[in-house]
């Protein structure tokens, strides 16, 4: 397998920054005792650099989400169908899931919750 790109890097720092992001906005919810189903405005999670696209889920949506570490939320039109696979769609966003083993376990090694 080749090795990571400069390219791949640089989506998954991106990817990680926006997933420790959403990590404080669910604390913070959280912590005020959101309702767990009132939508709250989580942020894409895509690599695009600078992208602030709101997205709008549930603590028990984001948690969904969240319970396996190489997925993320993105807005439609964000996915990367060369390097993921859209496992889940939704009128606000997908689900994204790493297909490549090395994006996989950078996805596990970048995980706040780990």
């Amino acid at each position: 397998m080749p090795p990571v790109g400069e390219r791949d890097k640089r989506l998954a720092r991106n990817e990680t920054l926006y997933r420790e992001v959403n990590e404080r906005v669910s604390e913070v919810a959280e912590q005020f005792e959101a309702e767990t189903d009132t939508p709250i405005g989580f942020i894409c999670e895509c690599g695009a650099g600078g992208c602030t696209e709101p997205i709008p889920l549930t603590l028990g949506e984001y948690e969904a989400i969240r319970a396996e570490p190489t997925r993320f939320a993105v807005v439609p039109g964000h996915e990367l169908p060369e390097i993921e696979s859209v496992v889940g769609r939704h009128p606000a966003y997908l689900v994204v899931e790493k297909r490549e083993k090395e994006a996989q376990e950078a996805a596990r090694e970048t995980d706040p919750r780990t």
